[in-house]
């Protein structure tokens, strides 16, 4: 009886060691979100810092920043940090703010957002390039975010990622891109939401300039849907006429809009930034030879109101 047990014991433990080898030809498990359903590529690289939903502590300090940047070249700067900031709006006042809590809190990018009857609003901090490099020389891009929004936002809220690309020679509107990875809005905002082709007609300058309307509808054209992060996001393309845009001359024929727009509204996470440009390649949304920038954002349409993160980072990974 004694052997058969010692011969049973002996098997047990072979068996043991073969279960618990590692085949290096399995695929990695990835953290949810990680896949992107509708093309079957699988993301391989990850945001690995702190989990931003846990970052809830309220900060304080800061440097505040009002007016308008682009009046003077658009980004700025912020010292000692690899980030830049722009803050704009119609109606410039110090009652407009972009308020930085510097580089030592917060993820390094976190800020607070004020707006009181500024009009058109638009707050952002991150990455700038404008090295006449395309996206794919910057590596995997992600940002991670946790945030609260208060107040009253106008006609349209937006949160997320935003930029600009562009080829180096302006001539045609698909020559300049501005982009959004829309993930939130304030709560009242109707959301997930269809980009309208064009919001409205520039009369800032008293001209009467009219965007082309995308499909005949004045929505923006739907163009395809993939997951990430955990969530669907649905890709939409819209024109807007030359003198909406801030980089753009008003000689050039406008401009072109990519919206990668999250159908489940969220006040933290992770972005991974480069698999939505990755999806737009593969639909044909080109975003040219020189990446601007890719900066988290705050963008409302008026009324009184605020936006404040208590985390905000970005990772620039190979």
């Amino acid at each position: 009886m004694k052997k058969i047990l010692a011969i049973l014991t002996t098997l047990l433990l072979v068996f043991t060691m073969f279960s618990c080898e590692t085949n290096d030809n399995e695929p990695p498990v990835l953290p949810p979100g990680g896949g992107n359903e509708t093309d079957g590529g699988i993301q391989t690289v990850f945001y690995d810092g702190p989990d931003p939903t846990t970052q809830t502590a309220k900060l304080t300090g800061g440097t505040t920043f009002i007016g308008n940047s682009s009046n003077n070249g658009g980004n700025k700067s912020l010292s000692g940090s690899p980030y830049g900031y722009e803050i704009w709006s119609g109606s410039p006042s110090d009652d407009a703010k972009l308020i930085w809590y510097g580089k030592d809190q917060g993820g390094g990018a976190a800020f607070r957002a004020e707006w009181k009857n500024n009009g058109n609003y638009l707050g952002r901090i991150g990455y700038f390039w404008n090295e006449g490099k395309p996206y794919t020389s910057y590596g995997n891009l992600f940002c991670a975010f946790n945030f609260t929004v208060d107040g009253t936002y106008g006609g349209w809220s937006y949160i997320g990622i935003y930029g600009w690309a562009k080829n180096s020679s302006i001539t045609t509107a698909n020559d300049l891109v501005e982009y959004y990875i829309v993930d939130s809005s304030h709560t009242g905002y109707s959301f997930p939401f269809v980009p309208a082709c064009s919001r409205w007609s520039d009369k800032e300058s008293g001209g009467s300039v009219t965007c082309t309307v995308c499909n005949g509808t004045g929505n923006s054209i739907y163009k395809g849907e993939f997951t990430v992060d955990g969530a669907v996001y649905k890709i939409y393309t819209a024109l807007r006429p030359a003198d909406a845009g801030a980089i753009v001359t008003p000689s050039s024929s406008g401009f072109i809009q990519y919206f990668s727009v999250r159908q489940s509204r969220r006040s933290a996470g992770v972005i991974s930034i480069t698999e939505h440009f990755k999806k737009w390649d593969e639909l044909g949304m080109k975003l040219g030879n020189n990446m601007y920038e890719a900066k988290f954002k705050v963008e409302v349409g008026g009324g009184t109101g605020s936006f404040d993160s208590t985390f905000l980072t970005f990772q620039q990974k190979d």
